[in-house]
């Protein structure tokens, strides 16, 4: 059995935050992590009602 896979710490592209909860877009590279946090795609008004992303927004 392998243990799961575990990111790293991971920094908001847009505000950053250190460790968002809930975050969108992660890119890990030499074991530096970033996203987009949840709270920065509501402010940009990039998800729909549902929390997904609205049609046409690519992260």
């Amino acid at each position: 059995m392998t243990a799961p896979a575990v990111l790293p710490p991971m920094t908001c592209r847009k505000c950053g935050t250190s460790n968002p909860v809930i975050f969108l877009a992660p890119v890990v590279a030499a074991g530096a992590g970033t996203c987009i946090c949840l709270d920065c795609a509501e402010a940009r008004r990039w998800l729909d009602p549902d929390g997904n992303l609205k049609p046409g927004i690519t992260l």
